[in-house]
């Protein structure tokens, strides 16, 4: 899965909805600001519902976490993982846990945080998946052209009744000659 900066597309909206954190008095983390920067899939027509979340020591520069946050728990093909981890394949540190912990402090307190992570989720995507968009050119992958490419994380397809809906007048299908108002719906 690719990943691109937030700011990339938005960048007016990524800096003044950043989130920051200053930890007080924390035993183990220093008491300076961290910025926890967006990136979302660039992958057509996927739907992972996710965002991975750099997290940057602004006294020292260096990137200290890499969070990988889903929006809703996993499924059960990949209930082992969490619905928020540290991403093994980006960069740790011994800060690492703790702002993981904090993080999960701030998505369990704020809803309004979850809400807002994942507007930014859905106007990316609408940007990914919108080739006459102005900033498409942007965020546009060899996967764009590939007709083969299918998604990790396909969106899910409505679900389709493969029968007519039985209407309350109408027989019922257990076959007992009522109504169906009258017999199994009752």
């Amino acid at each position: 899965m690719t990943m691109r900066p937030f700011h990339l597309l938005f960048p007016e909206v990524a800096e003044r909805e950043c989130r920051t954190l200053r930890p007080m008095n924390h035993e183990r983390l220093p008491s300076r600001r961290f910025i926890f920067l967006e990136s979302y899939c660039v992958e057509p027509r996927c739907d992972c519902r996710r965002v991975m979340l750099s997290v940057v020591d602004e006294g020292t520069r260096a990137q200290v976490a890499t969070i990988n946050h889903a929006f809703e728990p996993p499924g059960p093909a990949h209930a082992d993982e969490g619905q928020t981890f540290l991403d093994p394949l980006n960069p740790q540190s011994k800060m690492s846990g703790d702002l993981l912990a904090q993080f999960q402090k701030m998505i369990e307190h704020d809803p309004g945080y979850q809400d807002r992570l994942e507007s930014h989720y859905e106007a990316w995507k609408a940007v990914v998946d919108d080739p006459s968009h102005p900033d498409h050119r942007k965020v546009r992958s060899e996967l764009h052209d590939d007709p083969g490419f299918r998604p990790a994380f396909p969106a899910k397809a409505p679900f389709r009744r493969q029968d007519p809906r039985t209407g309350p007048n109408d027989p019922c299908p257990c076959g007992s000659g009522k109504k169906f108002k009258k017999c199994c719906r009752g």
